[in-house]
C-alpha cells in the first residue's frame, strides 16, 4: 500500500510541475462548454474549472487503478529476502506486509 501511495504521489508532483513550467495540452477540455485547457488556472483553483464530466473521468479511472491495476493485496515489492535476515511466514508476513510505514 505504502509503495503504491509513493508512486501516486510522484505521479500528482510531476503533473503540478509540467503544469506550473505552462507546458498544456491544446485544445479543449470541454468543447461544449467552450472551456480550453488554457484556461485551466494553477494549484487547487484549478480543480474547480474543471468541469463535472471530467471530474467523474478522474474519479472513475482513479478507482478502476485502485481496485484493479493496483491492488493493494499486490505484493510485488515482497522479494522474500526478511528484514536483516528475519523472515517473516504466514500471519505476521502479512501483517507486516500491510502495516503503514
Amino acid at each position: 500500500v505504502e509503495r503504491k501511495h509513493g508512486r501516486i504521489s510522484m505521479m500528482a508532483f510531476v503533473g503540478i510541475l509540467v503544469h506550473n513550467a505552462d507546458i498544456e495540452f491544446p485544445g479543449y477540455i470541454s468543447k461544449s462548454q467552450g472551456v480550453k485547457f488554457s484556461d485551466i488556472p494553477d494549484g487547487i483553483y484549478g480543480f474547480s474549472k474543471i468541469p463535472a464530466a471530467g471530474i467523474l473521468q478522474i474519479f472513475l479511472l482513479t478507482g478502476l487503478i485502485e481496485l484493479a491495476w493496483w491492488p493493494a493485496s499486490n505484493y510485488s515489492g515482497d522479494y522474500g529476502i526478511g528484514f536483516w535476515g528475519k523472515k517473516w511466514q504466514g500471519e505476521d508476513k502479512l501483517q507486516k506486509l500491510n502495516a503503514e510505514m
